[in-house]
């Protein structure tokens, strides 16, 4: 009597020999795979982005009646078309942001950055006292003046940085750090 040997095939080996798509079909199967599974990025953070280390933030991808009701308390609260513009960004960017991220060595291996031992989780009191201008915040400060201090206080680099993140909800699939970095924005 023999004894059946089964053999369980390695899936990393497994992947490396299965065919990319090769067909239209299987192409555009693989890109909305890419699509709707990609629900987080990194972005560099302008004026953080040139030389190591990299500040970047972590953003989630957050749906229209997020966005929505982020417009319209933005809406009430502000009546010039720049204000309502620039803290829609704001607030869209205090609402996505899943942490905010350093990568020591420009090597595109970001690790939280962190205070007192703690993961600075986005746009708060911890980043800015862990970047020293807490001091210039005023005394009763939102997320949104801890974002603006972060920017030093330049709107247009912050609608800049809005554009990027704007870039990737439209487009979950591409690596916005990357073609950032590579100069194509």
């Amino acid at each position: 009597m023999t004894d059946d040997i089964q053999v369980v095939p390695d899936p990393v080996a497994q992947a490396a020999q299965d065919p990319q798509p090769s067909t239209v079909l299987e192409q555009l199967a693989a890109k909305r795979g890419a699509i709707a599974d990609t629900r987080e990025t990194f972005i560099p953070l302008p004026g953080y982005d040139k030389e190591p280390p990299l500040l970047l933030a972590k953003y989630r991808l957050i749906d229209g009646p997020e966005l929505a009701q982020l417009g319209s308390d933005v809406q009430a609260e502000f009546r010039s078309r720049w204000d309502r513009q620039l803290y829609m960004a704001i607030a869209t960017m205090i609402r996505a942001c899943g942490g905010i991220y350093v990568d020591i060595a420009g090597d595109g291996s970001p690790v939280p950055l962190t205070l007192n031992g703690e993961a600075i989780a986005g746009y708060n009191d911890d980043l800015a006292q862990a970047l020293n201008f807490a001091d210039k915040l005023p005394p009763a400060h939102r997320d949104r003046d801890v974002l603006i201090g972060l920017f030093g206080g330049n709107e247009v680099m912050i609608s800049a940085h809005s554009i990027i993140l704007n870039r990737w909800f439209s487009d979950t699939s591409i690596n916005v750090s990357k073609e950032m970095l590579e100069g194509n924005f």
